[in-house]
């Protein structure tokens, strides 16, 4: 069976919980994106499970100045209990003097979701820097 305009809203709103609680440190919202094994690869930071999840997104805001993700132009496509999903991502962050908000990093992602108990989660979320 075919996602669901239902499924398509959860997700988009799955990724601006995402997006809000990487950016304000809260481990917690962050990591109940994920599945209990969830994956977040960034390449050279690779980050399994839920609690490895939670302190990363705790410590964002100690190494990134008001960081701000904008994702975009979401790409979704599944059935049933399955999605991939590809996204643009953007994250600002302040910086210099005076401090302005620029672009921090810039790429996409790559994500495999799931739902599990009626909620949607990212189980891999696979980001890709711009060169």
């Amino acid at each position: 069976m075919a996602l669901t305009i239902d499924d398509h809203l959860e997700i988009q709103t799955l990724v601006a919980r995402y997006n809000h609680a990487v950016d304000s440190g809260d481990g917690e919202s962050f990591a109940v994106t994920f599945t209990e094994a969830g994956v977040l690869d960034a390449g050279a930071l690779y980050v399994e499970g839920r609690e490895a999840l939670a302190e990363f997104a705790e410590g964002l805001p100690n190494g990134v100045w008001a960081p701000r993700h904008i994702t975009s132009n979401l790409l979704i496509d599944g059935s049933g209990d399955r999605a991939t999903m590809q996204s643009y991502v953007q994250m600002y962050a302040l910086a210099g003097d005076p401090p302005v908000q620029q672009i921090a990093a810039s790429g996409r992602y790559n994500d495999q979701l799931v739902k599990l108990d009626g909620r949607w989660h990212f189980e891999r979320r696979v980001y890709v820097a711009d060169e």
